[in-house]
């Protein structure tokens, strides 16, 4: 028959041991490390390996972008200069709802799949390189490009990215 210091030391023991797993497995989680993903070490400013969101104010250059119903954007490749702040006017002259998403073509896919995963709530959470655009509105991204190279600006939209909504973005 236990007594009931030793009924308190088992619940002490089990309480350790349960909070002792539940730490392990929070460190246990996925290491999403790869070139696109997101550096959330300031909480106020995040970074892509390619650049940054930047303010407005900073952009040294504008580019208007028009999305289209067709499943298109106006222009099927950018230039822009690396080191530069870019300030991107995007409008949506279509009927229907459309995002300008700027990354390589993993964080596309990543992206796309996420939107996937919502079973058709598609409004935009937060992210810092991405835009929804309703129809008719204009929307502006500022974002600086820290190294040369391809990325894409892309919509995903349900069946928007695969049915080709999908533009060149060279940095240079």
């Amino acid at each position: 028959m236990f007594t009931r210091s030793m009924r308190a030391l088992r619940a002490t023991a089990l309480i350790i041991a349960l909070s002792a797993l539940t730490l392990l497995a929070a460190g246990c989680g996925d290491d999403d490390s790869d070139s696109s993903a997101v550096d959330t070490t300031d909480d106020d400013h995040a970074t892509f390996a390619f650049g940054e969101p930047a303010d407005p104010d900073d952009a040294t250059q504008t580019i208007e972008v028009s999305m289209l119903d067709t499943l298109a954007y106006d222009s099927p490749s950018i230039t822009v200069p690396v080191g530069e702040t870019v300030l991107f006017e995007v409008t949506n002259d279509g009927a229907i709802p459309h995002e300008f998403v700027l990354g390589d073509h993993e964080l596309q896919l990543e992206h796309e799949e996420e939107m996937s995963e919502m079973d058709g709530d598609t409004e935009m959470h937060g992210e810092p390189n991405a835009i929804a655009v309703e129809p008719g509105e204009t929307k502006e991204l500022a974002f600086t490009f820290v190294e040369a190279g391809s990325l894409e600006y892309g919509c995903h939209e349900p069946g928007h990215y695969d049915g080709g909504m999908v533009g060149e973005l060279v940095v240079e």
